[in-house]
């Protein structure tokens, strides 16, 4: 596979929305205000990073 499409990275980006909208939804397995925190502290981070992960050289087409 490598020798096909090269060496390949992973992003791992978890604890993110089940629902864009949690008020139209029953669900006692998540908490909207931790999920809408959790979602404005690190989403920025995670964006950054898979942007950082793409600008590497060698990435992207050519």
């Amino acid at each position: 596979m490598t020798r096909i499409f090269g060496s390949c990275e992973s992003l791992w980006v978890t604890d993110t929305y089940q629902f864009s909208d949690y008020s139209k939804y029953m669900s006692t397995l998540f908490d909207p205000e931790t999920k809408k925190r959790h979602r404005e502290e690190q989403f920025p981070k995670d964006c950054a990073n898979a942007f950082g992960l793409g600008a590497r050289p060698g990435r992207g087409s050519k």
